[in-house]
């Protein structure tokens, strides 16, 4: 598949700079502006408003597995939540997020 056909770019077989750039170019072609990277999540401007915000797609992403749905900011929130209450296993952890 395409560099930018994962969600996911830690799964590529080759991870530099230009892996990077063209797999975040594609997806920003098809108005996928989130892109995970392992843990991190890269947004792209995308210069338009896109349906991504909604009421559905919150509760979408409220409970979700890990790598069941697209890269999000929503997944990002609901990872932490669930890790920070201990949900996750292994006890209640500390969370950040840097945006």
């Amino acid at each position: 598949p395409p560099a930018g056909a994962a969600g996911d770019l830690a799964a590529l077989a080759v991870l530099d700079e230009a892996a990077l750039l063209e797999g975040l170019r594609e997806r920003f072609l098809r108005q996928q502006i989130y892109t995970d990277i392992g843990d991190i999540l890269i947004a792209v401007n995308p210069f338009q408003p896109l349906p991504l915000y909604g009421r559905e797609v919150a509760e979408r992403y409220r409970h979700q597995e890990t790598g069941a749905l697209p890269p999000h900011i929503f997944a990002v929130a609901s990872r932490a939540y669930h890790a920070m209450l201990g949900r996750r296993g292994g006890g209640p952890q500390s969370q950040c997020i840097v945006i």
